[in-house]
């Protein structure tokens, strides 16, 4: 059974997404999340168990048929897709390499040979926020993989345009400017960040959200925001994991390429709208002074000369 739009409980069809076997396998689900969701849904106290066995594997839950539920299960896709996450953010690097490169062989091949090209690029960029006290939950299903990691390849980066709404087109282009001179790929991350206040500061930024929520018309915006420009260019994202970690991992040259790449790029916006301002301000001259605005220099001289004889 499982939940219609309205909220009532409706036989599972075999059209429905999940009916399939086939459904889990494509979409990239790791045996292991289907596993425990089947658990919940089979038995009653599988999650408390879960929450006080957070490390250990699901095999060792004892399961009792007595705590199955005699009105039936539900089927719920967003539960499936939150055990999921779990699960995926407590394997290893190793496992989802293993994984994830198996299911994209078989479903996208394409992103595959980029994967394969340099299997340690490409599980350097699955480490991120793993083995930790809390790890990332980004990703539910394998096929999902793709999207997270496209930015860390130059075939799959598309340069974004969400830059922060507050800074002006002449700020973001000087921040990109000086932080290309400023950035080390040797500072360790309270260097790195340290460097990223004192330009915040220096063009008039608080060094914190705090300071600017003090007070608020002392400053342009604050670090946060000068921060969001460098991810931008760098990413094309809004939202991405810890930049620091980011940039180490892409490497100086491909960084400062982007940096660069998005530094022209708002410096021909300027171009383009100081350009625009200066037709605007010569066709305000030319209503102004319709008859002498039409003439050249020459024509003119050359009339001046006809009056005076």
């Amino acid at each position: 059974m499982q939940l219609d739009e309205n909220g009532n409980q409706k036989k599972l069809s075999k059209r429905d997404l999940g009916a399939n076997m086939s459904d889990y396998s494509r979409l990239g689900y790791a045996p292991a999340a289907v596993a425990e969701y089947l658990l919940t849904v089979l038995n009653s106290n599988f999650e408390e168990w879960r929450l006080g066995n957070a490390d250990k594997p699901y095999t060792d839950f004892k399961f009792n048929i007595n705590k199955m539920s005699v009105s039936g299960s539900l089927f719920d896709l967003d539960k499936l897709r939150d055990v999921s996450k779990n699960v995926v953010a407590m394997l290893t690097t190793e496992k989802v390499w293993e994984y994830f490169s198996d299911w994209a062989e078989k479903y996208d091949n394409e992103f595959y040979q980029l994967l394969a090209r340099d299997p340690d690029y490409a599980k350097a960029i699955i480490s991120i926020g793993r083995g930790v006290p809390k790890p990332r939950k980004d990703i539910a299903v394998w096929s999902e993989m793709k999207d997270y990691m496209a930015f860390f390849y130059d075939e799959l980066f598309v340069e974004g345009k969400e830059y922060p709404a507050n800074m002006s087109t002449e700020d973001i282009a000087a921040v990109l400017k000086n932080y290309m001179s400023i950035y080390d790929e040797h500072d360790d991350q309270t260097e790195w960040f340290g460097k990223i206040k004192e330009l915040s500061v220096s063009m008039g930024y608080a060094a914190s959200p705090k300071e600017f929520k003090q007070n608020p018309e002392a400053f342009k915006g604050h670090v946060g925001d000068v921060s969001a420009v460098i991810r931008m260019a760098v990413t094309g994202r809004v939202n991405s994991p810890d930049m620091f970690t980011v940039m180490s991992i892409l490497g100086k040259e491909k960084v400062l390429s982007r940096i660069s790449a998005a530094a022209a790029d708002h410096r021909h916006q300027i171009a383009q709208a100081d350009g625009h301002i200066q037709f605007m301000r010569t066709a305000a001259r030319s209503e102004l002074h319709p008859r002498s605005s039409c003439r050249s220099p020459l024509f003119r001289s050359a009339e001046v000369g006809f009056s005076g004889t």
